[in-house]
This record gives structure tokens, sequence and C-alpha cells, in this order.
């Protein structure tokens, strides 16, 4: 265990980390001098009680906890079997964090699931306990299924008032990516993320309140040119509905390409919304992975193949659309033995690398070498607001 918090506290803004068993009970310790087991126990019994509590009155597993103080910051991992716990700077990059925190967090849950086991009084009684628990687990913290069946509901409802809506995000890769089961994490929460026309946006309204969703109509109306939100009460569901863009770090317009798919935006559309997100996490990431890997290169118009001249004519004029895409494709091969095996590992990397050969080889445009002058001297991104 001191190694894998070792790892963790190698994260540039991590001051220590530690573990402690499903009873509060420490386990594993990585902390500078000012800390001492006496005052650290209270917090994390009261934090698991936290935890409890939450997930009682949500109904659905609590993942984690970021909890703020004034000059510091504690991420919590529920193990499930205890919990994680990673001391560090307020400011610090929380999706880089992740990357490491995940992964640590799972050898962690195997190393403490083995005393368990032991205890249990025979491997049939351990097996037999354990499928019960992944099953119960897999109910609480993977919704997939209940999502897609509202998202192909609330697509159809539109598609007969002639609404032409898509679904986008990490439901869209679960939708389309027959991989995603293995690679992709559970959706965090009840929302779906949809695209729609600006001249539609009207009509929508009627079509999800027949379904039973509530528009919150204070952000509608002053964000209903470019985002709608709407709340399903009784079910507990989301919609978070971008019109004719989607923009976080870079705008992806949607001129034309929602009807080119029937239930998804276009693959090529979809990567793109995932590779424009400069402070990537690790979800992101996996989506990522999961389409590169479930879908070949393609020519502009194969909308069921990630169509690279798309992406390469978006880069070609926009150097920032270049630099966030050409960064992010570079640190997902960096990190691509952490997440992807043997077959997943070999496509993922031959076709990460044909999508740059691309996005370099395409001609640029005036505007592009403009702006490439610059360079990171000044910020090439937004700052996604929510």
């Amino acid at each position: 265990m001191e190694q894998l918090l070792a790892d963790i506290n190698a994260v540039a803004g991590v001051k220590g980390s530690f573990v402690c068993d499903v009873e509060g009970a420490l386990v594993a310790l990585s902390l500078p001098e000012p800390f001492d087991e006496a005052r650290i126990l209270p917090a994390t019994r009261t934090i698991l009680q936290t935890i409890q509590g939450l997930e009682t009155t949500r109904r659905r597993k609590v993942q984690e906890l970021d909890i703020l103080f004034r000059d510091a910051r504690m991420v919590v991992k529920n193990l499930r079997v205890g919990c994680l716990y990673v001391v560090c700077a307020r400011n610090i990059n929380v999706p880089l964090l992740n990357l490491t925190a995940n992964l640590t967090a799972k050898k962690l849950t195997e190393i403490l699931k083995q005393p368990e086991a032991q205890a249990t009084g025979g491997p049939a009684v351990a097996v037999a306990e354990e499928e019960a628990a992944a099953r119960e687990e897999v109910a609480i913290a993977d919704p997939s299924a209940l999502l897609l069946a509202r998202a192909r509901e609330t697509i159809g409802a539109a598609a007969r008032r002639g609404i032409c809506l898509r679904l986008l995000g990490g439901m869209a890769v679960k939708a389309i990516c027959d991989s995603a089961a293995s690679i992709t994490l559970p959706p965090e929460g009840l929302d779906l993320d949809l695209a729609v026309y600006g001249k539609d946006r009207k009509q929508l309204d009627l079509v999800v309140e027949d379904l039973g969703y509530e528009p919150q109509r204070r952000f509608n109306a002053l964000h209903g040119r470019s985002r709608l939100k709407y709340f399903n009460e009784q079910q507990g569901i989301a919609l978070d509905v971008f019109v004719d863009t989607f923009h976080m770090c870079h705008r992806l317009a949607f001129a034309d390409r929602l009807e080119l798919s029937e239930l998804t935006v276009p693959v090529a559309d979809l990567l793109l919304s995932k590779l424009q997100i400069v402070q990537m996490g690790e979800k992101d990431l996996r989506d990522i992975y999961a389409i590169l890997f479930d879908h070949e290169l393609g020519h502009l118009g194969e909308v069921d193949s990630v169509e690279a001249s798309y992406i390469g004519s978006i880069c070609s004029d926009d150097w920032g659309w270049y630099k966030t895409i050409t960064l992010n494709l570079a640190k997902s091969l960096e990190l691509v033995d952490d997440f992807l095996v043997d077959e997943e590992r070999e496509v993922y990397i031959s076709r990460a690398r044909q999508l740059m050969q691309v996005v370099e080889a395409v001609p640029k445009s005036l505007r592009w070498q403009a702006r490439a002058r610059i360079g990171e001297a000044r910020r090439w991104y937004d700052l996604p607001e929510e």
C-alpha cells in the first residue's frame, strides 16, 4: 500500500494520503509531520458516516467527496471496503489527480477485500457473497440501461414532432461503442446530454414536458439560445440540451450534422466533444479510448466511422482546436498502458496516430498560421461554465 500512496503523493499539489477500512480504522498512512493519527481518525469516521447518510438519502452510490477548506482540499474515494483520502492544495488540478487516484483506488479495493474473503468461511461462500455484492453495486452504480431507454424515448418523441434531437456525452459513447462496458466508467448521475437545432428549441419544450420533464425556467430564460435544462422529478433524470453548438473549451457547431445519424451525434462530433476538453479527466479519456477502438477512421460523410478529414478541416482553420486535440491525443497515447490491454491498446495506438497524422498534414489557413505565431503565450481555449 505504501507504494500506491507514494504514487498519489507524487502528483503535483498532493500533500499526502491515507487509507481507512470500512470501520474507519487506519490501514495505511503517508502524510507529512503535522498530521497525527489521533486527529485523523475522528474525521475519517465522520466522513464515512456522511457517505452512508448521502447514499441513504440519494439512493445511489457516492463514489467520492471533494471537501474544500480555506487553504487546502481533501478528495475522498469511496472504495466500498473503506476509503482513500487525499490531502492536497485547494487549487489542485483534480482531473489530473483522478488519473492516478482512480487507478490506485481500484488496486486498494482489491487489497482490502482479501481479508474479507478469508473471513467468510470458505471460497464458495466468498464467491457467492462477492457476486451478490457486485450485482447490488451494478444496480446502484450503473444506471446506463435506464438512461439509454429514456434517451431513446425522448429522441423518438422529438422525431414524431419533426425535431432532430441527438444524444451527446458519455451515454452516447455507451450507445454506439460495444467496448464501453469494459472501457468506460458508469455514469456519475442520472443525466443526459443532448443536441438540438435552435429552430426547434421552442417545440422541444412541448415534447419534454409531455414526457414529465420540467424546464429550469430561470436558466432557460438566461441561456436558452445556447443551452436548455430540464428535470424529471419522478424519475430523477436531468436533461442538458445544447442548442446549435456544443461549447466547453471550444465551439463545436452542429450545422447540418445532426440529421446524419439516428440516435447520437455523428461519431466524429462525439469524439471532438471529448477531445476539446483541456483539463481532461479519466471519464473523458476512457470515452476517447472506446470511440477510437470501436470505430475506424473514415472519409467525410462516413458518419459511422471517425471522419478524419472533418476533424482535420476543423484543426486546419483554428489553431486552438489543433493545439487541444494534439495535446489530448498525445496524452492518451502516453497513458494508454494504464487503461487498455493487448488488442485494445494496439488498435487504439494505430488509429490515434493515424488521426494525428491527418491533423498535422492538412494544409493550415492564414488565420491558423497567425494564431500559431502567438502560441501558448495567450490562452487558446475557453473556460467551461456549468
